[in-house]
């Protein structure tokens, strides 16, 4: 019996919050992470977990045991991530999380195109309308937009794109365009459930712009297709609706205050040490963003 026997498992179990969490992880079953805890409890005489009904909880011996344990679990991350780096691959799985409210197609273009390059690398993606949990699920990093509010993470840009104003000739002749910020107002604003926008002002500042109106969603796709008809302005990546304004379906709205530039962030666990696969990862977005990607597809 290896003396790292259970450890593995337990490190999983606190970190997912779960045993269940911890198996999915693993890719073992639930009873046999829990046999592994509990011939590592016998072999050091000590419970480490407190297990109800309800809810799992660390013993104070077993906050110690985990807090002695995290440095050797990520020296041996880190030693196999040398190992991979030494090879100069990638290897393993990359497991990465995307948010699905703009268009997840265009990023989720550019991750096939990572793949293509790296036969050698399974790749897992995952869309949502929230943003994962990158530690207690399992993530290898995500991608984000804008503003990143949460400080134990360590982000990258990997570019950007511009959201623009736009509506259908229709909703403009009949309401007009709004020709300051505060004249949004009088609009019906196409939105997310938060009911703001994020707009570059005239004096070179970011503003975030409270609006009101009577369509809320979190799909840009759902957005696009009530601005299409007519019911409202909506806030959407130049990317996203190029072919449409082309055509003459939407109308951009051009004031020096109504467009706003996000950046596109790769994320990850300040925890972590930055594996191979990451690195490689991040490096082939900011290269493909830069020099091939193109952004004018509208779908």
């Amino acid at each position: 019996m290896s003396r790292w026997d259970g450890i593995d498992e337990f490190m999983h179990v606190v970190d997912t919050g779960s045993f269940t969490g911890a198996a999915e992880r693993l890719g073992m079953s639930k009873s046999y992470v829990s046999k592994q805890i509990s011939q590592l409890e016998d072999r050091l005489q000590a419970r480490l977990l407190q297990r109800t009904t309800r809810k799992l909880t660390l013993t104070e011996v077993g906050e110690i045991f985990y807090r002695e344990c995290l440095p050797m679990a990520e020296q041996f991350e880190f030693a196999e991530s040398a190992v991979a780096d030494m090879q100069q691959k990638p290897q393993g799985t990359l497991k990465l999380a995307l948010n699905s409210r703009f268009g997840v197609q265009h990023m989720a273009r550019a991750v096939a195109a990572f793949s293509r390059s790296h036969p050698e690398l399974s790749v897992e993606v995952h869309s949502s309308f929230r943003d994962v949990d990158l530690v207690a699920e399992g993530y290898d990093l995500t991608i984000r937009y804008g503003k990143l509010d949460d400080s134990s993470l360590i982000a990258r840009s990997i570019g950007g794109h511009t959201l623009c104003l736009c509506a259908a000739p229709e909703y403009w002749k009949a309401n007009g365009q709004p020709k300051t910020v505060e004249e949004l107002e009088d609009h019906n604003c196409l939105t997310g459930p938060e009911r703001y926008w994020m707009l570059n002002t005239e004096e070179g500042v970011t503003a975030k712009v409270k609006v009101s109106g009577n369509w809320l969603s979190e799909d840009g796709a759902t957005i696009k297709a009530a601005a299409l008809s007519g019911i409202g302005i909506a806030q959407l990546p130049d990317f996203y609706v190029q072919s449409s304004v082309e055509a003459g379906k939407l109308v951009k709205l051009h004031q020096p205050w109504s467009s706003y530039y996000r950046d596109t962030w790769a994320v990850y666990p300040h925890s972590k040490h930055l594996s191979t696969k990451v690195r490689f990862f991040m490096d082939f977005m900011v290269n493909y963003f830069a020099t091939e990607f193109d952004w004018d597809v509208d779908t």
